[in-house]
Parts: structure tokens; sequence; C-alpha cells
């Protein structure tokens, strides 16, 4: 069941999360669909292999602990319960093109899963307690994400931009350009198969043991599990979303485009090496904010950027909430 629900939501992060890997090029007209696909699996894959255990620990098992060990581990239902919870508020984000963020509902799930085993009396567990400490990092990446990505976003275009307005002649300067969005847009596809395919895989990290080496699944192996599941999303239902963040925030040409996807790249990569699980969907918003910075405030729709900064609020909290009352409901407390 686990690995079933697993796969389902790292299913979800492939159809959501895709578009903040290469959403903007594909809604710039930069790359068609088809090649976008082309450069993200591979590069999701090797990042998720590579660096994909780093968030799993923290998810995993840094976030609930007890006297007797995980509390993921000693009472698996409701880390199952807690995938679920979260894969099916992602599900509906993405029916409606909001481009939220799946680390968030799976760390509320993680919360909310804590709340009811604190709230109940089982003897598998006892003394379970919140590492509020490793939950205050986490909320610093989260507003941190958006603000760096903005900044490196703008900083990039400033920097780069005049080195390729020595370029002389329209189309070298587009062949670069394009080499430019798609090596930006692999490392973006690395990056959030390093942090994300984490946060959907950490609860089977837990399940399965692998935290205390009980498992046959070394973390490499079920890094790729959900790498594999993620490319499956990519394939099937990422376009939607896409859209939305290609071309619903503000109008990219090819350097904004790639300035915006290199800052949102690096900024998720550079919280992935302290395990801390953040949002490629804020990462990418930010990096596209700060990229459309660069045409004055009115180039960014700030209409968009307040309907998807709700999204953000929600999440964890229904997230948090869905897997409370499911929990509630299926251990028949």
């Amino acid at each position: 069941m686990a690995l079933g629900i697993g796969f389902y939501v790292a299913w979800n992060i492939g159809s959501n999360d895709a578009a903040n890997a290469m959403g903007v090029p594909v809604g710039g007209r930069v790359i068609s669909f088809r090649r976008a696909v082309l450069v993200m699996v591979p590069f999701v894959l090797l990042g998720a292999v590579l660096e994909g255990w780093k968030v799993m620990e923290t998810v995993g098992s840094g976030i609930l602990v007890s006297e007797g060990g995980n509390p993921l581990n000693l009472v698996p239902e409701i880390a199952i319960i807690a995938l679920l919870a979260a894969g099916i508020w992602v599900t509906t984000a993405t029916t409606f093109r909001l481009p939220v963020s799946t680390s968030q509902a799976i760390v509320g799930s993680v919360i909310g899963a804590g709340l009811l085993l604190s709230f109940v009396d089982l003897e598998e567990v006892s003394s379970i307690s919140i590492e509020f400490g490793v939950l205050r990092g986490i909320g610093v990446a989260w507003i941190l994400t958006p603000a760096f990505s903005a900044i490196f976003s703008y900083l990039i275009y400033h920097l780069v931009g005049p080195a390729l307005g020595r370029i002389g002649g329209a189309a070298t300067l587009d062949r670069v350009l394009m080499v430019l969005v798609v090596s930006t847009g692999a490392f973006a596809a690395y990056s959030l198969g390093a942090n994300n395919v984490g946060n959907a895989t950490a609860l089977i990290y837990a399940v399965t043991g692998s935290a205390t080496g009980g498992s046959v699944w070394s973390p490499q192996i079920i890094g790729l599990f959900g790498g594999i599941a993620l490319a499956v999303g990519v394939l099937t239902y990422s376009q939607r979303v896409m859209e939305t963040v290609g071309t619903g925030i503000t109008s990219l040409d090819a350097m904004t485009a790639f300035s915006a996807q290199f800052g949102a790249a690096f900024t998720v990569w550079f919280f992935t090496q302290f395990g801390l699980p953040v949002s490629t969907s804020q990462a990418i918003v930010g990096g596209v904010a700060g990229a459309g910075l660069v045409k004055g405030t009115a180039a960014v729709s700030k209409g968009k950027l307040g309907k998807i900064g709700v999204a953000w609020v929600l999440t964890p909290t229904i997230s948090a909430c869905l897997t409370f009352v499911l929990g509630w409901l299926v251990l028949g407390i």
C-alpha cells in the first residue's frame, strides 16, 4: 500500500511540479512540450537517485519521534494515510491549475499524523513529539525560497544580459539562449528530483525501515522508484500547470525564462544540501516574478501571485486536517 500510494504522490509531483522545471520555456514557446519531457526525465531520475535521500531522512524520520522509535515505522497505517491525504490535495490543486507545494502537503500530512497519534492511545507508540526545531528550519526555508529565487533570477538577468548583448547576429543569439534555457531546465529537473522525490518517498523510507537499515530498499532504490513515478506524471498530466506558470504570471522571453529557471533551480538545490524539503513551486514562481520585475512591477500579475499565495497557506493546513480525519476514520478510533 505504501508503494502504491507513494507512486501516486510522486505521479502528482510529476504532473504538478514538472511546470517548475520546464513550465517557463514551454509556456514562453521557447521549447516544445515534447522536447521538455525528453530533457526532464533523465535528470529527474539522476537527482532522485543521487540526492533524494537527504530530504527522505528529514521528512521520514526527523519530524516525528517517540520513545519506541520512528512512529511512522511503528504505525505504518498512519504513514500511508498521510501519503494519501497529501496526494488528494495536490491532485485537487492540479485540477484547478494551482502550482501548490508538494513539500508543504507532505510536511503538513506528517504533522497531522503526529497530532493524531498524540491524541490516541496505541500500544505501538508512546510519548509522541514533534521536533519543532526541525519544523522551524523547514519553515524558514519555505519563507526564504521565493525571495532567494526572485533575487537570484533578477541578478542573473543583469549579470548575463550584457554579455549576451555583445553577441553578433540574431540567429547566433537565439541558439545561445536556447542552450542556456535547456541547460537550466535540466538543472531544474535535477533539483526537482533531488528535493521533491524525497518528499514523495520519505514515508516509504519510514515504513520500510530504511532509516534504521532494516530494509532491502536502500534510499537510492526508493529514490529511483519515486523518480520513475514522477516521470510518469510528467508524461501524462503536466501540461495544465506548465501553461499557468509559463504564461499566467508574467510575459517571458528566452532571457527572462533562463533567469527564472536558474534562480529557482539553484535555490532548490541549495536547500537540498541541508535536507530541507522546499517548494519548487514557490521557487519557480519567485524566479518568474524576479525575472518579471526586470520589466517593472506592472509586468507581474499580482492577482495570479495572490491566488497562488493563498494555495501555499492552505496546503499544509488542509493536508494536516485530511490526515487527521482520514486517520481517525480508517483506524476506527
